[in-house]
């Protein structure tokens, strides 16, 4: 039903989605009180791994991206 280079496609476009979501959560709770009950450094420490989890996705996609295939 779907090509395989359809379907890698749409995994690259997604791995970068996935970033930016991972990027924006991160930053969503470190900015906004969504979460008022939790205590502050919970919050900070966990969209600190969000912020730095999406940047280092974001790096695997680009180092794949460039490097060549074998």
């Amino acid at each position: 039903m779907f090509s395989k280079e359809w379907f890698a496609k749409f995994m690259i476009y997604f791995g970068y989605l996935m970033c930016v979501i991972y990027v924006c959560l991160g930053l969503v709770l470190l900015l906004t009180d969504i979460f008022p009950v939790k205590p502050a450094a919970l919050k900070f420490s966990f969209s600190l791994f969000l912020i730095a989890y999406g940047f280092f996705r974001l790096a695997k996609l680009v180092t794949k991206k460039t490097e060549p295939n074998d």
